[in-house]
């Protein structure tokens, strides 16, 4: 059972196909397509896409994402958007955590709810620690991301705002597979 099957149980199944398709993975896959990106042009903002490692805005703009499944529950997603590369591991909350998504970089963990409705999949941010420790409620971003399908392709679409800061990104966009690996590449961080 991968991740999301776990999380989701019998509602993974009602996903749409390239929804699906990209969270049953059992082999690492490398996808490429193209997104729509905005960003708010303060300086608060502008701090915070450059130290995430957000991408710059842009319309049309070039993106590859690799997942990476462990085969022990975890998966790597090594993202590019335009060569401005971010990468988390994703895996599923436990003990008091336990159906949330974590996504873990550097020393954060963003805990995201996931909600399967109206042929997408709905991830709403509900909590997020430093180091471990949670940080106040009040401090939290604003992270809603929808996942759905067109034809094969996987669309994605997200928004990111601060407390103080306001909005902060909006990207949209689409991927399709171009590369499934079929051999012992379980998970390598460096894979691509």
């Amino acid at each position: 059972m991968t991740l999301f099957q776990r999380i989701l149980g019998a509602a993974f199944d009602d996903l749409p196909g390239p929804v699906r398709a990209l969270h049953a993975l059992t082999t690492s896959v490398h996808t490429a397509g193209l997104a729509d990106i905005r960003a708010a042009a303060n300086p608060g903002a502008w701090l915070l896409c450059k130290v995430a490692g957000l991408p710059k805005p842009g319309q049309s703009v070039p993106v590859s994402v690799s997942f990476h499944p462990d085969g022990r529950g975890r998966e790597f997603w090594n993202r590019r958007f335009a060569g401005r590369r971010y990468a988390s591991t994703m895996e599923a909350g436990r003990e008091r955590d336990d159906g949330l998504l974590i996504e873990r970089f550097g020393p954060f963990d963003l805990l995201f709810r996931l909600e399967p409705t109206q042929g997408r999949l709905a991830w709403s941010l509900v909590g997020w620690r430093v180091l471990g420790m949670s940080l106040p409620a009040w401090s939290r971003p604003i992270i809603e991301c929808s996942e759905s399908g067109d034809g094969t392709r996987f669309l994605f679409d997200i928004e990111v705002a601060f407390p103080l800061v306001g909005h902060v990104v909006h990207y949209r966009g689409w991927l399709d597979v171009i590369d499934q690996v079929h051999t012992g590449d379980r998970g390598s961080q460096n894979s691509d």
